[in-house]
C-alpha cells in the first residue's frame, strides 16, 4: 500500500514537472522579441547600422514623449545652423522657466549665446528655453518650426509622431490654455534618434567628452552636467532624457559594444526614489539587444509569395495569358522575431521581367523588407515549362488535332486534284487516239 502511494506521488511529481517545463518552453517561445522585466510601458532596441528592430514592447503605441522630442528639435537646428553662429534670445524663448537657462541668471531679450552652447544646453541640460530659441532662430517663430518638425517626421515615414512644441513640456508657456502634448512612439523616437546620431555635431555633444561642461551666458560661464546617469557605462555612448507627468520617465540611449551600435528607447518608466529606474530599464533593453539571436522567418524552399506572370501560348505567338506563380526562398531567411517585424515582414519580387517562359524555374533576386530595413535574398520562381504546357493542354490538343485534320484535308485535296488531273489526261489521250 505504501509502495502504491509512493509510485502515485512520483508519477504525479513527474507529470507536474513535465507540464511546467513544456509551459515554460512555450512561454519562452511566445515571448521571443518581447522585452521582459522592465518598468517602461513602451520600449524598443534597434540596430543603428542596419535599421533592424531587434526587440520591442508596445513600440507602436502612441504616447507622450517629454524631452526626447528634443532630438528632433536639435536635428533640425543642426541641419540649418553652423556651429559658429551667435544667436539672440527672443521674447518667446524667455517665457519658459521650467528647466531653463534663465533660471541660472537674468537673461534679456537680445542677449547672445553661441549656437554650440545652445546645442549643449538642449542636449545635455535639456533646457526648454534653449529649445524654443532653436525654433525661433531657424524658423522665426515656434509655429513654423513645429511644422518643420512634423514635416521631418513625415519624411522619415513616421506615422505616430505629432509635435506641438519643440521642447516636450506638457504645459506650453506660449500656449498655456492648450491641452495638446507631443506624441510619438518608441519606434518613431528610435528612428528620430538614429537620424540625430548620424549628425556629427549632435553625436559629439552627447558624448562623454561633454559629461561636465559650461555654456557662456552674457560673458559668464554656467556649469551644466549631463542628465544621462549611465554615460560611459556598459557601452553607453550618449543619450537623451525626458520626464513629464503624462510621459513618465523616458530615456533614449546609444550604445556601442564590439563595434556594433544599438539605440534603445524606454517610455513611461518611473522616476523612483533615486532616478535609476529608467536607466536600469535601459541596461536591460540594451543587454537584450546584444544577446538576441535571429530566428528563421522562412525556410529554404518555402513559399514566400506569388507573382503574376504573362506569356503567349506558343512562345512568341498565340493568345496572351497570365499565371500566378509561387516564389520560394533559396536560402533560410533570418530575422529578429518581434511584434513589429512579424506585422511588417515582406518578401517581394520587384523585377520588371514578368515572362513566364523565361522565368520558369529560374533563380531571381528577391527583396526582404522590414520597417527601416531591406536586403536582397536569392529565390526561385517555382514554375516549370511542364506547368505551362499542362495549363494549356486543351489548347495544344485542339491545335494538334486541328493541324492533323487540316493536313488530312490538304492531303486529300492534293490527292483528289492529282487524281482529277490524271483522269483528264487519260480522257484526253483516248480522244486523240480516236
Amino acid at each position: 500500500m505504501k509502495k502504491m502511494k509512493f509510485f502515485k506521488a512520483l508519477i504525479l511529481t513527474l507529470l507536474i514537472t513535465i507540464s511546467t517545463s513544456v509551459t515554460s518552453v512555450a512561454n519562452a517561445q511566445n515571448n521571443i522579441g518581447q522585452i521582459q522585466g522592465i518598468i517602461a510601458e513602451s520600449a524598443i532596441v534597434m540596430d543603428m547600422d542596419t535599421g533592424e528592430v531587434i526587440a520591442s514592447k508596445n513600440a507602436d503605441k502612441q504616447r507622450p514623449v517629454a524631452s526626447t522630442i528634443k532630438l528632433l528639435t536639435s536635428l533640425i537646428f543642426a541641419e540649418n545652423t553652423s556651429k559658429s553662429e551667435d544667436i539672440s534670445f527672443t521674447e518667446d524663448s524667455l517665457k519658459t522657466t521650467q528647466t531653463a537657462l534663465n533660471n541660472f541668471k537674468k537673461i534679456n531679450v537680445g542677449d547672445k549665446i553661441s549656437s554650440n552652447d545652445l546645442m549643449k544646453a538642449v542636449m545635455i541640460f535639456s533646457a526648454n528655453d534653449a529649445a524654443y530659441l532653436m525654433a525661433d532662430s531657424v524658423a522665426g517663430n515656434t509655429k513654423d518650426f513645429v511644422k518643420m518638425m512634423n514635416d521631418k517626421a513625415k519624411s522619415l515615414g513616421l506615422e505616430n509622431t505629432h509635435v506641438v512644441n519643440p521642447c516636450g513640456l506638457e504645459k506650453d508657456a506660449l500656449n498655456p490654455q492648450s491641452t495638446e502634448v507631443n506624441l510619438s512612439s518608441a519606434y518613431d523616437i528610435a528612428i528620430i534618434a538614429s537620424e540625430a546620431y548620424k549628425n556629427e555635431w549632435i553625436r559629439d555633444i552627447i558624448s562623454e567628452k561633454y559629461k561636465k561642461t559650461s555654456v557662456n551666458l552674457s560673458g559668464s560661464p554656467v556649469l551644466i552636467e549631463t542628465r544621462n546617469k549611465i554615460l560611459g557605462q556598459d557601452g553607453n555612448i550618449g543619450g537623451k532624457t525626458g520626464n513629464e507627468i503624462q510621459a513618465g520617465r523616458c530615456f533614449v540611449g546609444f550604445f556601442e559594444r564590439d563595434g556594433r551600435k544599438l539605440v534603445t528607447v524606454a517610455l513611461k518608466s518611473e522616476y523612483g526614489a533615486d532616478d535609476t529606474n529608467v536607466f536600469n530599464d535601459t541596461k536591460k533593453i540594451a543587454d537584450y539587444g546584444y544577446d538576441a539571436k535571429k530566428q528563421v522567418f522562412k525556410k529554404a524552399g518555402e513559399k514566400v509569395g506569388t507573382v503574376d506572370l504573362e506569356y503567349k501560348t506558343f512562345g512568341f505567338f498565340g493568345p496572351k495569358k497570365s499565371i500566378e506563380a509561387p516564389i520560394v526562398a533559396s536560402n533560410d531567411i533570418m530575422y529578429y522575431k518581434n511584434d513589429i517585424n512579424d506585422k511588417n515582414a515582406q518578401v517581394e519580387y520587384d523585377n520588371k521581367d514578368k515572362s513566364a517562359w523565361k522565368l520558369a524555374n529560374k533563380k531571381v533576386d528577391l527583396t526582404f523588407s522590414l520597417p527601416n530595413y531591406k536586403s536582397k535574398i536569392p529565390g526561385k520562381i517555382d514554375l516549370s515549362v511542364f506547368d505551362l504546357i499542362k495549363d494549356n493542354i486543351g489548347v495544344y490538343a485542339t491545335t494538334i488535332v486541328g493541324t492533323i485534320l487540316s493536313l488530312g484535308v490538304i492531303a486529300y485535296s492534293i490527292k483528289f486534284i492529282n487524281r482529277n488531273k490524271r483522269y483528264k489526261r487519260r480522257n484526253k489521250n483516248i480522244y486523240k487516239r480516236r
